[in-house]
């Protein structure tokens, strides 16, 4: 039950560091990076989306430090470039789960 709690709390602490860099990337990319969160954190399975969020924000960071634009890091379609981010990472989603599921139930009577 300490471990629990321990653990909890680690989380915390690193979803905190997390919302403050966040916080610290120019107005363009923040809106972009919040804006991918919530559509991202829809697909995900458990805690597992964090390790991608923490690493496209590492990319924002980057891009930041460059001073590039949105369209620069992202392309025009920033839907388009979460869904690669998401075929990419199919283990992190739980569509991929339900699609085995799917493909289990209607072929289990067959070979």
């Amino acid at each position: 039950m300490l471990n629990y709690f321990k653990k909890m709390r680690q989380e915390k602490r690193a979803y905190r560091r997390y919302r403050q860099r966040v916080n610290a990337l120019p107005d363009d990319l923040r809106q972009a990076m919040v804006a991918l969160e919530k559509y991202l954190w829809n697909w995900a399975k458990d805690g597992s989306m964090a390790d991608l969020l923490a690493d496209i924000l590492d990319m924002f960071e980057g891009a930041a430090a460059d001073g590039l634009t949105v369209k620069e890091v992202v392309g025009d379609d920033i839907v388009a470039f979460a869904d690669d981010l998401l075929s990419e990472n199919q283990e992190k989603t739980w569509l991929e789960g339900q699609r085995q599921k799917l493909r289990q139930k209607a072929f289990k009577n067959q070979k």
